[in-house]
C-alpha cells in the first residue's frame, strides 16, 4: 500500500509499503475545476485533483478509454469536515465513483497526512473510502495505483 503524505514518518510502521512526500510528487500532481477540465488532460499520465465532483458521464468515459490519468482522491478533506459538508462530500464521491467503476476510469486515494497523528493505517483508508460505495478490493486497489505514477 501506498500514500501520499506531508510529514516525515516511517511507512513500515504504519503498515505501508512506501510513503511519498507531497513536496517531491507535487510536479505529477495536477489540480483540476471538474471532470470536464480533466478531461482536456486526457492523455498524459498525471494524477489529477478535482475541486468539485460533479460528474460528466461523458467525460468520465473519455477518460477511462485513454487509461492515462488517475483521479486523486483526497481523503484529508472528508476526514477533517463534520456534519453537513462530510454528508454531501461523501455523496458526492459516492455518484463520482460508481462512474468510474463503471467506465473503469482510474482513481486512487491519499491521505495528505500533515503530521504523524494524522497517518491512517491501510485498512483505516480502505474503510473510509468504502464509504463512497466501493468493495474492499477496489479500495486496495486504489491504494495501490500510486506506484503506477512515480
Amino acid at each position: 500500500m501506498f500514500d501520499i503524505i506531508r510529514c516525515e514518518a516511517d511507512p513500515k510502521k504504519y503498515g505501508f509499503v512506501r510513503f511519498y512526500q507531497h513536496e517531491q510528487v507535487k510536479g505529477k500532481i495536477m489540480g483540476f475545476g471538474d471532470v470536464v477540465a480533466a478531461a482536456e488532460a486526457k492523455n498524459r499520465k498525471i494524477l489529477a485533483t478535482l475541486s468539485d465532483y460533479k460528474f460528466d458521464e461523458g467525460a468520465i468515459k473519455v477518460i477511462a478509454e485513454k487509461k492515462r490519468l488517475c483521479f486523486l482522491i483526497d481523503l484529508s478533506a472528508i476526514i477533517k469536515s463534520r456534519g453537513i459538508g462530510r454528508a454531501v462530500g461523501i455523496s458526492k464521491l459516492r455518484n463520482f465513483l460508481r462512474l468510474c467503476a463503471k467506465h473503469g476510469a482510474f482513481y486512487a486515494f491519499a491521505s495528505f497526512a500533515e503530521n504523524e497523528e494524522e497517518i491512517r493505517s491501510p485498512e483505516e483508508l480502505q474503510h473510509i473510502a468504502m464509504l463512497f460505495g466501493i468493495n474492499q478490493g477496489q479500495a486496495r486497489f486504489a491504494l495501490m495505483m500510486l506506484k503506477d505514477y512515480f
